[in-house]
């Protein structure tokens, strides 16, 4: 069964609908020495807007959000982090800077639906209060084993959720905790009938980023292309060895035929040369006695 699992950071305003809706502007931009989406796929891609935000840009939205809070709680939303300082023990603590959107990168199947995740949003929502604001699909997106070599493209299903991570009775931000954040992969999984992804604690390794996940799978299928041609290499040096080895005792046969045969012939001249000196001593001794 394929693993699934949902990295959520601090979602980038900025660029993250030009990307998630394809504009023309955005792929007009796309880096043409690591390509990484096929336009000819991007209609198999989907998309779902909240009523909440349908209309509304994430700058809007981000802008409103801001406005809550100075209603519900006197000040302004505190998007920076802070040092804070304990009196009594002379340290400093940092106080992390509210991010009231954020954006989870869903690793999904081809089949996997927007029902699906509409689900998880919802089953999200129910437990820590986080709203999907929007959920796009993405169908086009992937790598090639070989670059250049259209004919080893690997699609790389996913999709997109932003969430709106404001408490909009308190006008604070929720806070889920590790153990949280953990119990929403599970909840991912069964959502989406997947298998539940190995936490990177066990792991060790942490998310790549879509331009250094490309560049790391290339990287990886060029050394395991790399690795067969040695090993392709390696056998041919072998079987050149062997060929070579046995056109040698080949040779050696051969030549050995050839110095019987010659050794065969001389013998046969010189029995026969033999022979004929018999005969004629053979002659003279009986003339001799005649």
């Amino acid at each position: 069964m394929a693993k699934t699992s949902d990295n959520i950071r601090p979602c980038n305003i900025g660029q993250s609908e030009a990307h998630n809706r394809r504009t023309p502007q955005y792929l007009a931009h796309i880096n043409k020495d690591n390509i990484y989406l096929r336009t000819d796929l991007m209609d198999g891609n989907e998309a779902w807007v909240s009523p909440r935000i349908e209309g509304v840009s994430l700058r809007e939205y981000y802008k409103s959000l801001g406005e809550m809070v100075k209603t519900k709680t006197g000040r302004a939303m505190q998007t920076k982090d802070r040092t804070r300082l304990n009196k009594k023990t002379g340290k400093t603590t940092t106080v992390r800077g509210s991010t009231p959107i954020k954006e989870g990168v869903v690793v999904c199947k081809a089949d996997t639906t927007m029902e699906q995740l509409q689900r998880y949003g919802q089953l999200c929502y129910e437990h820590w209060g986080i709203t999907p604001l929007q959920i796009f699909i993405h169908r086009d997106e992937g790598h090639y084993e070989i670059p250049g070599d259209k004919t080893t493209w690997k699609p790389n299903y996913h999709a997109h959720i932003v969430w709106d991570w404001m408490n909009h009775d308190t006008g604070k931000s929720c806070k889920l905790t590790p153990q949280d954040m953990s119990e929403m992969q599970t909840i991912l999984a069964e959502a989406l009938d997947m298998e539940r992804g190995t936490a990177k604690e066990l792991t060790g390794r942490e998310h790549l980023e879509r331009t250094d996940y490309i560049i790391a799978k290339q990287k990886q299928e060029a050394e395991r292309a790399k690795a067969e041609k040695d090993a392709a290499k390696a056998e041919r040096d072998v079987a050149l060895r062997e060929a070579d080895k046995a056109k040698t005792e080949q040779e050696k046969l051969k030549a050995g035929n050839e110095e019987k045969e010659r050794r065969s012939a001389e013998l046969d001249s010189e029995i026969a040369d033999k022979e004929e000196r018999a005969r004629k001593a053979d002659r003279e001794n009986t003339d001799n006695i005649k």
